[in-house]
């Protein structure tokens, strides 16, 4: 199961809100949105199959040489990429973790394992996926963290696949990504997207990010034209508004701190979430509160099919104030109705 399951609900009286995703509810920017209404005019036109100008701000926005980096039609594409070009016969998920690892692996027919730490697999080889913010409880691993992981695979000849989908919603998100050492090291290849905070998940376009001898092997087994001449355009103009997206990663911070205090009169909040996501447990069964919210056309996660969570929660995405209003109404009236407001 995904978020972003929009499509499967019923057209009722109420306006559609998608907590589901986490998604900047800001959109890809001025540049962007100036650039949108003018592609019409191109759609005739097969993309660029080097995506050669998109990789080069791409490039340039990660601070890294463009022969190191690939664009991918988003981060699943990546991931299914990485697989069918090293083919190992073993991996690791640290969890919790996004599902697609391991059913991608799955799919190629290699042997997964879940693992909690790096100490699990101290002396065993294979390539392990770890996400970073980790998917769903937003906890983020800083320098000294990762380096355990980093040095894993260096020791034991492994490949690690740092997922980082979601690290540009974080202030100092420059001091924590490993792209600049994914160009230097070859047992590091870092995923990104380019989707979830510049508001692009509609167009589809990520990236990877190694060592150039991959880059090139990873080339190969794509599939031609797979990110659109759309995608690539819309990712150029914004990536080009920099100044804009300081102003929404800031916003989009100070909200998720709100709409986590606001969740504590309703049940727990899982501690230490640093992307644009919380992990919330209400002080009701799920089934009902989730139900009661798709009545009133509010999506949530259900985040009960993570594997190491040590609560049933639902993953709530970090929107505008308006949008943590609107949650805030509807679990008032369900909890109210169940007779479990805080003041009873």
């Amino acid at each position: 199961m995904h978020g972003g399951d929009w499509a499967s609900l019923e057209p009722g009286p109420y306006p559609m809100l998608d907590l589901s995703s986490s998604i900047s509810p800001y959109g890809p920017g001025p540049k962007a949105r100036a650039l949108w209404p003018t592609l019409v005019n191109r759609i005739d036109r097969y993309p660029d199959w080097k995506a050669r100008e998109a990789t080069q701000i791409t490039a340039q926005h990660l601070h890294i040489a463009k022969s190191h980096l690939m664009l991918t039609a988003g981060g699943v594409e990546a991931i299914d990429l990485v697989l069918q070009v090293f083919r190992p016969t073993q991996v690791f998920v640290k969890i919790p973790a996004f599902s697609e690892y391991q059913e991608r692996a799955e799919i190629h027919g290699m042997t997964v394992e879940s693992i909690s730490r790096i100490e699990d697999i101290t002396n065993r080889s294979g390539l392990l996926f770890l996400a970073n913010p980790a998917n769903p409880t937003g906890e983020v691993l800083r320098a000294e963290q990762l380096l355990p992981y980093v040095k894993w695979a260096q020791r034991q000849g492994s490949l690690l696949v740092v997922d980082e989908a979601f690290l540009e919603f974080l202030p100092d998100w420059r001091n924590i990504t490993l792209s600049q050492h994914a160009e230097r090291d070859s047992h590091l290849i870092v995923i990104g997207s380019l989707t979830k905070f510049y508001g692009l998940a509609g167009l589809r376009v990520g990236y990877l990010v190694g060592a150039s001898d991959y880059i090139q092997a990873v080339r190969r087994y794509a599939l031609p034209w797979h990110v659109s001449l759309v995608a690539q355009a819309m990712a150029q103009a914004a990536l080009q508004d920099q100044e804009y997206f300081s102003q929404t990663r800031e916003d989009l911070q100070q909200e998720r701190e709100r709409l986590s205090h606001l969740l504590r009169q309703w049940g727990t909040v899982r501690e230490g979430a640093e992307a644009n996501f919380v992990l919330f447990s209400p002080r009701m069964p799920l089934d009902p509160v989730i139900a009661a919210l798709r009545a009133r056309a509010i999506l949530v996660r259900d985040a009960r099919d993570f594997e190491g969570l040590d609560k049933e929660y639902v993953r709530i995405a970090v929107k505008t104030p308006q949008d943590s209003n609107r949650l805030m109404e509807a679990l008032d009236e369900i909890f109210q109705k169940e007779g479990t407001a805080p003041w009873t």
